[in-house]
């Protein structure tokens, strides 16, 4: 079942996209949470919270996961990316000779992001993907 923020819902508990990622690394290596936990040596509650977003996903968890479980690159970099879909937060770095553009740029996104439409979102999304 799906939640407004797309994260899908096991059990009644809704699981963030990194929680989704994760349960499918341990169906697919038939492992248990506590299996997966040990791996990233952390608890299987703090990796159940992780999963449900109850907690950040820690900045080494990943990495951990990617290390101890032999991930390739693929799984590796769709496993980064659900984290980066699970934070609440995120934090934009301005350089110091960053010019007015960049800053107004930034201040907007920040001051903006939430009321805007959904079709905006799209048409920013677009264009920052033209790489």
């Amino acid at each position: 079942m799906a939640t407004r923020t797309g994260a899908r819902t096991h059990r009644g508990t809704k699981l963030t996209p990194f929680g989704l990622k994760c349960r499918e690394i341990r169906r697919e290596r038939e492992m248990l949470l506590l299996d997966m936990a040990e791996a990233a040596e952390v608890s299987p509650g703090f990796l159940s919270m992780v999963e449900t977003g109850r907690k950040q996903v820690p900045d080494t968890l990943v990495s951990k996961l990617v290390t101890k479980l032999g991930l390739p690159a693929r799984k590796a970099q769709e496993l980064q990316k659900a984290a980066a879909l699970s934070a609440r937060e995120f934090r934009l770095t301005i350089s110091d000779d960053a010019d007015p553009g960049q800053r107004d740029l930034a201040y907007q996104l920040e001051r903006q992001f939430a009321k805007m439409t959904p079709l905006k979102r799209q048409k920013i999304l677009e264009v920052l993907e033209e790489e």
